[in-house]
């Protein structure tokens, strides 16, 4: 557990720094218009957190010797760096297009999972693996991205996500420099992750579950994140088919907002479903590799 106790102290150093300096250069987040107008006090609020947190946990999971899946961390830290990419062109009113970041999730994602078959399968066919795994990892970065959105939600979601796997020092260096990190995301959050955050750790769960061979209990655990970028869909959908919106607004943690439930309650509540999901992965899973 010394990883993970380095880590978080490490998270919460970088992570004030990284305050005072997005501070100092007067970049902060632009909040939507039309989201919940209890956001629109957001504004300005320092993002790209996901840069000090996953940078001390990745320091700490290096000096530490590593595990077995340190490959994990190449993708992990690809896709932090897409977010940055996508956080500083949005800080500049040009956000990148949706099929340019698929694009490149896509061969990351193809990437990684060429490597990944070389370590687990899961079906007797070594290239639908491949498109399975791609796949995969694809769902849950954006499946993350759509949970980010309330204070504290995604970060503590994650932590929850992560304890199956504590005995790995990937998930202790995560874990770690996620509690650093929650210091300041609590509510009210003085920093937000940002793309940067929210993508790596969709990669970095879903790339830990793949690994150990938990890919199909993925979807329980994770139910959260499978909720919120279907509530997204299906409000689309809808919206298309009828002209008129199912949910009050997407993704699903907008919808409790404007019924009534406070950030607070929203975490709260998300982050025991996640338990109680991620629970019954684990006893589901027990004994069966």
């Amino acid at each position: 557990m010394n990883t993970m106790a380095a880590a978080l102290v490490l998270s919460w150093f970088f992570t004030g720094l990284w305050i005072t300096l997005m501070q100092a250069l007067g970049l902060g987040k632009q909040v939507r218009l039309e989201g919940p107008q209890s956001h629109l006090n957001k504004a300005g609020t320092p993002s790209m957190g996901g840069v000090a947190f996953l940078l001390a946990a990745a320091l700490v999971y290096a000096l530490s010797g590593g595990d077995r899946w340190a490959g994990l961390w190449l993708l992990v830290l690809g896709m932090a760096l897409l977010g940055l990419a996508d956080d500083l062109a949005g800080s500049l009113r040009r956000p990148l297009r949706a099929r340019e970041k698929l694009a490149v999730q896509a061969l990351m994602s193809l990437t990684f999972a060429l490597w990944a078959t070389r370590l687990v399968q899961y079906t007797p066919y070594p290239a639908l693996d491949v498109l399975l795994i791609a796949l995969v990892i694809i769902a849950a970065c954006n499946a993350f991205n759509f949970t980010d959105g309330v204070d504290g939600l995604l970060a503590s979601v994650t932590a929850v996500l992560l304890l199956p796997f504590l005995g790995l020092p990937t998930a202790q260096a995560a874990l770690g420099g996620l509690l650093g990190f929650l210091w300041y995301n609590a509510p009210r959050a003085t920093v937000f992750m940002g793309d940067t955050g929210s993508m790596a750790l969709g990669a970095l769960v879903a790339g830990l579950f793949i690994l150990e061979g938990k890919l199909w209990w993925l979807p329980l655990a994770a139910l959260i994140p499978v909720l919120e970028v279907l509530s997204v869909v299906v409000q689309v959908a809808y919206f298309r088919r009828t002209g008129q919106r199912l949910l009050k607004m997407s993704p699903l943690h907008h919808h409790f907002e404007l019924s009534g439930w406070s950030e607070s309650k929203v975490v709260f509540r998300f982050v025991a479903v996640t338990a109680l999901a991620t629970a019954l992965a684990v006893h589901l899973w027990g004994g069966r590799g």
